[in-house]
């Protein structure tokens, strides 16, 4: 004869069973969708799939990748339009960065941050097309393209300069910017000022040294503190690029 406990259970079975069908929302979802799709809210099958969850070409039907930030799901058009992007997706996957629940944290639903590696190649560095630099005199001298010289794609910090590539920051040369970059013109750098390089001396120097032509940009040649005499460019007998 059957225990008492297993009629116990198999009432507790059933009972959550039927509270799932009448009332899904409450007992499946992780958390009320968004207002917008509040019409379809007790609607599981809009989005999921029996078994198998949300589904992208059911988020399509209604939300065409090449329509999203130019129209509603109405078909009116944007007055302002919005950062239309999603039509640069390699492949429309959109539960890799939707969620329509706003449930707790400890449910596991927080906001999913955008992965660039969903967008297509060449659409990678167009980061203008999304994101507005900030109105600082550095964001503004670097323009639209140079993101990836400071910024990766994984969080907008922290940010990095590699300025190694371009001149090595060492010994006497850690210094403040606007020592060579004269009133924060990044776009422009001079190493005449230190008591070492005034334009007469190293003009003699170099001269000595059979260097002509242009002795303005000194990183052609010189890439650190310790980069004396590391490039050829402007020597007699060698490639003049700056004359």
């Amino acid at each position: 004869m059957p225990r008492p406990g297993i009629f116990i259970i198999a009432a507790a079975l059933i009972g959550i069973i039927v509270l799932a069908i009448l009332h899904p929302q409450p007992m499946l979802a992780p958390g009320p969708v968004m207002p917008a799709h509040a019409a379809i809210a007790r609607d599981c099958f809009a989005c999921h799939q029996p078994f198998q969850g949300a589904a992208a070409p059911r988020c399509i039907a209604c939300h065409a990748p090449a329509r999203i930030g130019l129209f509603t799901t109405r078909g009116t058009a944007l007055a302002h339009k919005k950062a239309a992007f999603h039509q640069q997706l390699a492949n429309p996957d959109c539960m890799a960065c939707h969620s329509d629940h706003a449930g707790p944290a400890l449910t596991g639903h927080s906001p999913t941050m955008f992965n660039h590696a969903l967008l297509q190649p060449q659409a990678r560095g167009q980061c203008a097309t999304c994101h507005t630099a900030p109105a600082g005199p550095l964001h503004r001298q670097m323009g639209s393209t140079g993101c990836a010289s400071c910024h990766g794609t994984n969080a907008w910090r922290p940010a990095n300069f590699a300025h190694d590539r371009l001149f090595r920051l060492d010994g006497p040369h850690n210094v403040a910017c606007v020592t060579c970059h004269v009133g924060g013109n990044l776009q422009r750098y001079t190493c005449y000022g230190c008591h070492e390089h005034q334009p007469a001396r190293v003009l003699a120097e170099h001269r000595e040294e059979g260097v002509r032509g242009n002795l303005d940009k000194c990183a052609r040649c010189h890439r650190s503190a310790q980069g004396e005499g590391e490039g050829d460019e402007g020597r007699e007998g060698g490639e003049d690029r700056g004359s």
